[in-house]
């Protein structure tokens, strides 16, 4: 005669497969999680791959898809990268959560909202310009005398948008060095505000440009001869903020930015410029 379980047997091993499952269960859950990371840290290398080579091969960066009225500010939305399918992207994938990646060509990233959309706390970004930084510095003969003077110009370009509150350029902020020894500090003033174009308001870093007016010939560097460097300071390259795309605030007919704020002090930038190597001037063509 065959004996079957009893209900206290049939308990018991219900009880030990709810305790495997229970114990599984956030191992699994992470295993989950990490994949769906890791998808989209590699769907995101590709479209950054993409956005290099296009930046590489265009006369302009890309900016996502641009309005075809004024202002030509970027659309961006939920079709960020379909100006780079064809040429440059075989096909625009979407991310493990089932929405789209987006694009941000101020911060110089292009990023995932994560598994909540309401929070930025989540966000997977890919950088394809990694920092702020001073990339060239070049020289306006205003009077063709050949020779850096009053009233000449110099530009100072960074190699993504730059937000500098107020009249927070000082020349007291760079170093002049002649054979990697600092020689002097630049003595010029800001020439003015950098000038918006339309659609773009106050608290829109649109510009790369900083353009300042020489106002004296003492301490000034030589074209040729001497190249020019930010401060290692942190509270001076702070004051050069990158910012991102405010797209709570986005709209057809105004592009807003905004700088992140640290965590820890909110007075401080979460990402500013870095100093980089002495930076030679050129004249301007």
């Amino acid at each position: 005669m065959k004996r079957g379980f009893s209900l206290i047997e049939l308990l018991v091993v219900i009880t030990i497969i709810a305790i495997l499952v229970g114990v599984a269960a956030p191992y699994y859950s992470d295993y989950v999680r990490e994949s769906k990371i890791s998808k989209a840290k590699a769907d995101l290398d590709v479209l950054r791959q993409a956005v290099i080579l296009y930046n590489s091969r265009e006369d302009i960066p890309y900016q996502g898809p641009l309005a075809s009225t004024s202002p030509f500010i970027p659309l961006l939305g939920e079709n960020d990268f379909v100006g780079l399918q064809g040429q440059y992207l075989t096909n625009i994938p979407l991310d493990p959560w089932s929405k789209n990646y987006k694009l941000d060509p101020y911060g110089c990233f292009v990023y995932s909202e994560g598994p909540d959309s309401r929070s930025e706390k989540d966000d997977i970004r890919e950088y394809y310009v990694k920092e702020l930084a001073l990339r060239k510095i070049e020289w306006e003969d205003s009077n063709n005398n050949r020779a850096l003077d009053v009233d000449d110009l110099i530009y100072l370009h960074f190699n993504k948008s730059v937000l500098v509150l107020g009249n927070a350029v000082s020349p007291t902020h760079f170093d002049v060095y002649e054979n990697n020894q600092v020689v002097s500090t630049l003595t010029f003033n800001i020439m003015s505000e950098p000038t918006l174009e339309p659609g773009y308001t106050d608290d829109t870093a649109t510009h790369t440009t900083i353009i300042c007016r020489v106002t004296s010939t003492l301490n000034m560097p030589k074209v040729g001869v001497h190249s020019i460097a930010l401060k290692d300071d942190v509270a001076i390259l702070q004051n050069y903020k990158e910012v991102v795309v405010d797209r709570e605030r986005l709209n057809r007919n105004i592009l807003y930015v905004k700088w992140e704020r640290s965590s820890t002090d909110p007075n401080r930038p979460l990402r500013y410029a870095v100093r980089t190597a002495p930076v030679k001037i050129t004249p301007k063509n």
